[in-house]
């Protein structure tokens, strides 16, 4: 006969009541994981801090089958954040960010705020994007001028970001209360 071996010990986490964590996301590791509020993880979804604590901010979305984590340090994703399916991030990511789907942001690299890294593309081990940058076509880069300059742009954008954690809020149940403990 044999056993089904025990499941891995949960990681010590910090999630705030309003986040919406998914039966089927997966978070592990020794260090502290932070969900900050109203944070949206999808199912599959997996942060791991293996290597250095892990922060999400707030209405920040981590879509399915994404990875947030790295096994030799910290990661920080900020605030607002869109991290698309797939996307592999082990560096840190800037307020109102978004990592396109399958996209990677290598060990720490940093990514700024309100950038764009698009599907497919890397961030490598290290590199920087500075504010409003782009990673676009074969790693081709660019300032976001429009974002950059017009606060009308930032605001829609920070009104869409809303409107859609919004919608999934009704969408994904949480279960959240089985990475807290009681007490």
């Amino acid at each position: 006969m044999t056993s089904k071996p025990p499941p891995p010990p949960k990681p010590p986490c910090s999630i705030h009541p309003t986040a919406i964590i998914a039966d089927k996301a997966a978070l592990t590791g020794t260090h502290l994981i932070t969900i900050a509020e109203n944070v949206i993880l999808h199912p599959y979804a997996r942060i791991y801090a293996t290597g250095g604590p892990v922060t999400i901010g707030a209405n920040t979305i981590i879509y399915e089958r994404a990875a947030v984590g790295c096994d030799t340090g910290s990661v920080t994703i900020g605030s607002a954040c869109v991290i698309d399916s797939s996307a592999t991030c082990s560096g840190s990511v800037g307020d109102s960010s978004e990592v396109g789907v399958g996209a990677y942001v290598g060990k720490d690299a940093h990514v700024g705020k309100w950038c764009k890294v698009t599907a497919l593309e890397r961030v490598e081990d290290g590199e920087r994007i500075e504010d409003f940058g782009v990673v676009f076509a074969d790693g081709r880069r660019r300032v976001d001028t429009a974002m950059r300059d017009h606060e009308g742009m930032r605001e829609a954008r920070s009104k869409g970001q809303t409107m859609g954690l919004e919608l999934m809020k009704k969408l994904i149940p949480s279960a959240a209360s089985k990475w807290t403990t009681p007490g």
